[in-house]
């Protein structure tokens, strides 16, 4: 029972960050590359700091990381990132709902096969036995193939989805660092923070995250949340075979099969 509330807890304060920056940012008006300056720069970061929408965005955002990040410490990543499906369900709902975004039949139809492949990864058990790693080295940071001819939108959500997959790994790597969580008085809470903060493999996944983040919000500039969150489901893939070979994770045969849905959803998405 724990496990489900801290896991709706991550999907419904994630959903209502993503729904609440999406409604601050198509204030802004589309951010192009092509015409960007310094005027603009400035325009845009002090919009980020000003607004509403964006501050309620972040809080929810950061709570919802707080929680991934408690998740990750006792699961598997390739439990815990799969169980995020119905975020995509609920990103439909409330776009549909509350932004009044306009969802063709294809982009349900994608949404749903992603959610049906992510939940066959998560019905399998929560943790498994981890081999030895051989090297405990930090995780090469992503690499994006620039020669790709994409449109705008679908090089965000590959730079999107490579910047999160990154972040979650050495997240997932990190926590399994950390002593055991236990907020017993106020100066151990403070030792495991320090603790956390100092980790390497935690930083290099809140940077990597960073990224994604600000790759995210300018993409809610001129596209739709209902296409960007699930189409980022490549961070999912990505993740999966992070976990198998850097974090030696045991991938059970529903999980393989899921990855092959998500790819399905994602390409019915690109449709």
């Amino acid at each position: 029972m724990k496990k489900n509330f801290l896991l709706g807890l991550i999907i419904i304060t994630q959903v209502l960050g993503d729904i609440w920056l999406s409604r601050g940012m198509k204030g802004f008006g589309v951010i192009s590359l092509k015409n960007i300056d310094i005027i603009t720069i400035k325009n845009f970061l002090f919009y980020l700091l000003t607004n509403g929408w964006i501050a309620l965005a972040v809080s929810f955002l950061l709570g919802s990381l707080v929680l991934y990040l408690i998740a990750l410490k006792y699961f598997d990543l390739s439990y815990v990132l799969p169980m995020n499906a119905f975020s995509y369900v609920l990103n439909a709902v409330f776009a549909l709902i509350i932004l009044g975004e306009q969802i063709p039949l294809m982009r349900w139809f994608g949404i749903f096969t992603i959610s049906l492949g992510v939940l066959l990864v998560g019905i399998t058990d929560a943790k498994t036995t981890m081999q030895k790693n051989k090297q405990d080295s930090i995780i090469p940071a992503f690499l994006l193939p620039l020669g790709l001819i994409v449109s705008k939108t679908w090089l965000a959500v590959f730079i999107l989805s490579f910047a999160d997959a990154t972040g979650d790994i050495l997240l997932s790597k990190g926590m399994k660092e950390i002593p055991e969580i236990s907020i017993k008085s106020p100066r151990y809470a403070w030792l495991l923070i320090t603790e956390v903060m100092s980790n390497r493999n935690i930083l290099g996944g809140v940077l990597s995250l960073s990224l994604g983040f600000f790759t995210l919000i300018s993409a809610l500039s001129w596209a739709d949340i209902s296409l960007i969150r699930p189409a980022s489901a490549l961070t999912y893939i990505i993740s999966m075979l992070g976990a198998r070979f850097i974090l030696r994770e045991k991938i059970a045969a529903s999980r393989l099969l899921g990855i092959s849905m998500i790819g399905f959803g994602v390409l019915f998405l690109a449709s």
